[in-house]
Formats: C-alpha cells, structure tokens, sequence
C-alpha cells in the first residue's frame, strides 16, 4: 500500500487510490486579504491542446464574476512542457481581486494540466506580484510522492 507523507501527516492508502491533491499556500494579510497561490491538477488524454483547455477555463470563469476582465494571455514552453499564462481581474471597487492562471500540460504515464493560480485584490498586486512570480517560476513537476493508483 502506497504511504503518502503531506504537510505534518503521513496516510497509508489502497492500491487502487490516486492522488487528487490540491494545495493552497497563503502570504501574510495585507489590506484585509490574505493573498494566495493554489495548486491544483486534473488528469486530461493524451493529445488535449493546452491552449483549447485553458480557453475554455477562462470562458468558464468569465461567467462566474461580474466585472471579469481578460487583462493578458500568453501561450509557451516552460522546458519540455505546454503552457497558458494569463491574467483576471473581476469584482468591484476596494474587493476587485487580481488572478493570474498558469495552466501547464505535463505527460508522462497519464497527462495532467497543473492550474497554478494567484489571486490577490488588485489593490496590493504590486506587493505580490514579484513574490507570485517567484512562485510561479520556481514550479517543477516532478514524480516524487507520486500516487498513480492501479488504473493507469
């Protein structure tokens, strides 16, 4: 049975479990709102387009905020790896949030699209954007404490 070691806990888990972790990391409050980075990934086919993917998340949360605002969008490689960069903004007045999404296709046994995403309240981005972008630059997919489960 695979051992899982996380933040502070250990979990032994069946065979046939994988892993769906998602992380959230948070910076000191500012301004009322404490500014966070999350990571999350889902298990996509081989052969998804990374930039169809990323199109349709956007579209997705477009409809979820008012105010929602495409500010950039940017499409390359991080090493061997696709990948989608853009900027959102939504919300009103003093409680408008900036996000920035990183969506990165990785394949090996199975694909996966890591969504790495920042969301502070524009209002303190220029204090979090260069430690977001530190973050960001320092992300490395990697196969460490890697749960597959049977399936794959």
């Amino acid at each position: 049975m695979p051992q899982f070691q996380g933040s502070g806990f250990a979990l032994t888990l069946p065979e046939e479990c994988y892993d769906a972790s998602a992380y959230t990391f948070a910076l000191p409050e500012y301004n009322g709102f404490a500014p966070n980075l999350s990571i999350r990934f889902e298990t996509v086919p081989a052969g998804t387009d990374i930039q169809q993917y990323a199109d349709a998340a956007l579209a997705s949360l477009s409809g979820q905020f008012d105010g929602f605002e495409l500010i950039d969008k940017l499409s390359g490689k991080r090493g061997e790896w696709d990948g989608v960069m853009a900027t959102v903004a939504w919300g009103e007045g003093a409680a408008r949030m900036l996000q920035k999404l990183f969506y990165m296709l990785v394949c090996r046994k199975q694909c996966r699209v890591y969504i790495l995403t920042t969301t502070d309240l524009l209002a303190n981005a220029k204090q979090s954007a260069p430690v977001f972008d530190q973050m960001l630059r320092s992300f490395a997919p990697n196969e460490i404490q890697f749960i597959w489960g049977k399936a794959d």
